[in-house]
């Protein structure tokens, strides 16, 4: 747990509560499948979220939960945040409003962080997530209006880049991947089935065991009925090949659509022009490969399915070599002053 405030300057301006993101470093290939609204919205992104008390442009103290299971500062490990710039500097961006933080602090004190940190169930984005609606509870008991002025500089909430380049490893994983899909291309449909049935089990039983280890009792209907539908999306994706067959396809399309937006949006974004050409250009081939998947060209078999996974794993993954490439010619996270 993070140690006490520091002495506040009353003349630097009104103290506010902004939560924050940050991209995880080395998973640019990976994160536009989960780095947007579906995301955000699941607590899947490939990004950590972090709470700042802000006063002026001075980082007052930051509190986060980390994968030990317990709350940090990110001082603990070695990379303090004193100022908005410092903020940025270690690849953060501000998001949502802000909060009062007398009505933060109190949350924080009867915050539950979870008898232990889980992946799909417990981890950094489900904690800010519950700490944010107890904020939200907390002003509404009070019949407090919603804290207005949220006019910090435009520059510290455009999102950045990690602070690493892209992992040209993985990079070259998605094309051999991508190669192996299309040469094998049955077996590969077939498999990713399998795969995703799988993975709809794991999440439905963390979120069970979870449930009934930390006996969260108000949210315990909830968190039961997301692990009964992804538990029976998962046995009927295993067990009946025509759910699976149309389930996947159209899952898969989802989610090479989602990237294909992600790669898309950042090669459009990039300065310089030229860093953004590979992502634009992977990021387009992306979305139509995802078009092919949806209009079931040529067929709808698990030969097709494979081809078009492929082709889009050989694009991100020649996306994510370019970024990389480009990136480490310069500074990894540049940072410039605001207009």
């Amino acid at each position: 747990m993070p140690g006490p405030f520091p002495e506040i300057d009353p003349a630097a301006g009104p103290l506010v509560c902004r939560f924050g993101k940050r991209n995880l470093d080395g998973m640019s290939f990976l994160a536009p499948l989960v780095n947007n609204r579906v995301g955000d919205l699941l607590n899947l992104e490939l990004r950590h979220e972090q709470l700042f008390f802000i006063q002026g442009d001075r980082v007052i103290s930051d509190i986060g939960y980390s994968e030990k299971g317990q709350r940090f500062s990110e001082a603990d490990f070695g990379k303090p945040i004193h100022t908005l710039e410092d903020l940025k500097k270690n690849g953060y961006w501000l998001i949502g409003r802000n909060y009062d933080p007398a009505i933060m602090r109190e949350a924080l004190e009867k915050q539950q962080d979870g008898l232990y940190y889980s992946l799909l169930s417990n981890q950094c984005q489900d904690w800010t997530d519950r700490l944010r609606r107890a904020a939200e509870r907390l002003e509404k008991k009070r019949g407090m209006a919603v804290p207005g002025g949220n006019d910090l500089a435009t520059y510290y909430v455009k999102p950045v880049s990690p602070t690493e380049p892209a992992s040209i490893g993985m990079g070259v994983i998605a094309l051999l991947l991508g190669l192996a899909a299309i040469l094998s291309r049955y077996a590969a449909g077939y498999l990713f089935t399998i795969f995703i049935g799988l993975v709809f089990l794991l999440a439905a039983g963390s979120h069970i065991l979870y449930g009934l280890h930390a006996r969260d009792w108000r949210n315990m209907l909830s968190i039961f009925l997301l692990a009964f539908g992804l538990l029976l999306g998962g046995v009927l994706i295993l067990l009946n090949r025509q759910f699976a067959t149309v389930a996947t396809g159209s899952l898969l399309a989802i989610l090479i659509a989602c990237s294909g937006v992600g790669e898309t949006i950042l090669g459009v974004t990039s300065r310089p022009l030229r860093r953004g050409l590979g992502p634009l250009a992977g990021g387009l081939f992306m979305l139509a490969c995802a078009g092919m998947i949806l209009l079931a060209w040529p067929d709808s078999t698990d030969a097709a399915l494979g081809l078009w996974v492929g082709l889009a794993l050989i694009a991100g993954g020649w996306s994510t070599i370019w970024l990389s490439w480009t990136t480490r010619q310069a500074d990894a996270s540049p940072v410039t002053k605001p207009a």
